[in-house]
């Protein structure tokens, strides 16, 4: 009788401390392949949702992850519910929920509950807008993901780390829910998270928690390993996983107005766009095999000042991550009684088509990636393809002193300047090459009695070894020419590293002819102003402003020449960015 008599005394303290205090769950829930809904997509699911939720501090990562094996897009969208001694927060107009017009969110009906709509603010996203705007005062999201010191103290920290998923079931739809993350079973009832409500050794009946952490900002750093938390299928990756970064954010949050806003050029790359109509935010790039997207939500916190009685707060984030195919494009338009926007479409398609299809071209073909012209030069095999910009920036060959070759010359550090700021869609299909070339300097210097080759104006003689029309190609069997300048070629270097280059006189040499890039003197002068081999320590070989023969130039007055063109070799994405799931 006194166990029972201080039962109920409990209970009522209890009662009153939920009452001053209010009770507070937040839980991500598993997200919906495209194919659960809609019978005609034969399509597994393999990417993961991520959710690491710290209650305490309000750390909320939010973000997707790509382990199969060919790229997919994806997009997430965020719903929110509050409500306070059961009632919602958000009350939608009878009239208009009984004409179909408008949805009563219940917190039992994850399905109705308010998408996250924010407002535009600055170059990023603000405030909630429409029926979620009730949420402002309360909850306080940080969006995005904003460079910060790493928490084991290794300096600035530019892409977060994450722990890979140990589910990569495709015919599996889990969260990855770390910390105070919880995923929701695929029943839509809450997970039983009884068996251990923090998430440590969770087991297999705690499947609200399903992925290693505790949730908090930096939990995982450079070096970082875990096993699998839960021990059933499918959960159960075998051996030791490493911490990874996502890739580094090239721009904040933003809507679709603003990314529409934004030159050609910049619109695909590594950041979400959010779609104001339906709340989904899309990423704006393909995600790749064993890569993830930058954090949409960083942060969440609550505010419970003010507030007398039950209340509870949920997130919900579901993710579609589809094939780049057409059938698996068209169902996330079709798939849902939605009122998606044109401009959603039209980022869709743009990121289908960052690139084009290199091994469609022929040489000397014209195309346009990311709103710059190139030039087709050739297909190197193994799908990498040789390709020119129009012109490029002029730059002198060199004004660095002491140095004597083209690697490190100004023409060097141009190109690869020219190259780090070129969109992240093309950085990522640019192949590496040597560090070095080697016919770039003394060792390509021509050999001999070659002082006739160049007259007091820098007009050619007719020494030079041409052959078929003057300029167009040069007989580089001449004993005036070094193996190191017949044999620099730029070629993919897997231990070398990814840059832009200025082409070579072999090069250009093997470039021209019919039926090749170059087919004519004139087809020089859209894309060619030099190269990087050098003639001897004062002037490299140039193709002629007006003429595009190749000349060389004598000095006047201690004149720089200069030069322009500069090339990338390009993996292609025909049959890479195509899944054949």
């Amino acid at each position: 009788m006194e166990q029972k008599k201080k039962l109920g005394i409990l209970l009522v303290i209890l009662s009153v401390l939920l009452l001053i205090s209010g009770t507070f769950a937040w839980f991500s829930f598993t997200q919906r392949a495209i194919n659960d809904r809609s019978g005609n997509i034969n399509f597994e699911e393999v990417g993961r949702l991520h959710d690491y939720f710290d209650r305490a501090s309000g750390n909320k990562d939010v973000f997707a992850e790509n382990f199969g094996d060919a790229p997919i897009l994806v997009r997430v969208k965020l719903l929110e519910y509050m409500e306070i001694n059961g009632e919602s927060l958000v009350q939608a107009d009878p009239q208009e929920v009984e004409d179909g017009n408008a949805v009563q969110p219940i917190k039992e009906d994850t399905g109705t509950w308010t998408p996250w709509t924010p407002e535009a603010s600055g170059n990023t996203v603000g405030q909630r807008v429409g029926p979620g705007a009730v949420f402002n005062a309360r909850a306080r999201w940080t969006v995005g993901w904003n460079p910060r010191a790493a928490t084991d103290g290794s300096g600035q920290l530019n892409a977060p780390y994450f722990m890979p998923t140990f589910n990569r079931a495709r015919d599996n739809h889990k969260t990855a829910a770390a910390g105070d993350g919880r995923d929701w079973t695929q029943s839509g009832e809450e997970a039983d998270t009884s068996a251990s409500p923090n998430g440590t050794n969770a087991g297999a009946d705690a499947t609200g928690v399903t992925h290693p952490g505790n949730g908090t900002d930096g939990y995982w750093n450079n070096g970082s390993t875990a096993t699998s938390l839960l021990g059933t299928p499918p959960d159960t990756e075998a051996g030791t996983h490493t911490a990874l970064q996502t890739v580094i954010q090239d721009q904040p949050v933003m809507l679709l107005s603003q990314w529409n806003a934004l030159p050609v050029r910049d619109r695909v790359g590594n950041f979400w766009v959010v779609d104001p109509q339906t709340g989904w935010a899309y990423w704006a790039n393909l995600l790749f095999p064993e890569e993830a997207t930058s954090f949409l939500l960083d942060q969440a916190n609550f505010a419970t000042s003010g507030i007398r009685g039950d209340y509870y707060y949920g997130i919900k984030a579901v993710a579609n991550m589809v094939a780049n195919t057409d059938g698996d494009v068209s169902a996330l338009w079709d798939e849902a009684p939605e009122n998606h926007s044109d401009l959603a479409k039209q980022l869709v398609d743009e990121v289908r088509n960052g690139l084009p299809i290199l091994g469609e071209m022929t040489p000397g073909q014209t195309f346009s990636m990311r709103g710059t012209q190139y030039r087709y030069l050739e297909n190197k095999g193994e799908g990498n393809h040789l390709v020119i910009s129009h012109r490029g920036p002029s730059v002198a060959w060199n004004t660095i002193p002491g140095i004597n070759s083209y690697n490190g010359s100004t023409a060097d550090l141009a190109a690869r300047s020219w190259h780090d700021n070129l969109p992240s869609v093309i950085r990522r299909q640019v192949q590496p090459v040597q560090k070095e070339f080697t016919g770039t300097g003394p060792d390509a210097y021509a050999q001999g009695n070659v002082s006739g080759w160049v007259g007091d104006h820098g007009a050619l003689s007719g020494v030079v070894p041409w052959i078929g029309t003057p300029g167009l190609n040069i007989d580089l069997n001449h004993a005036a020419f070094t193996n190191a300048l017949r044999n620099d070629f730029a070629e993919v270097d897997p231990s070398g590293e990814r840059k832009a280059f200025v082409l070579s006189l072999a090069e250009v040499n093997h470039l021209s002819g019919p039926g090749k890039a170059y087919p004519t003197l004139a087809s020089r002068l859209q894309t060619l102003e030099g190269t990087r081999t050098p003639f001897n320590a004062e002037r490299p070989w140039l193709i002629g402003n007006h003429s595009g023969i190749i000349v060389l130039v004598n000095q006047v007055n201690n004149a720089v020449p200069h030069i322009s063109g500069i090339a990338l070799i390009l993996r292609d994405q025909d049959g890479a960015w195509n899944s054949n799931i």
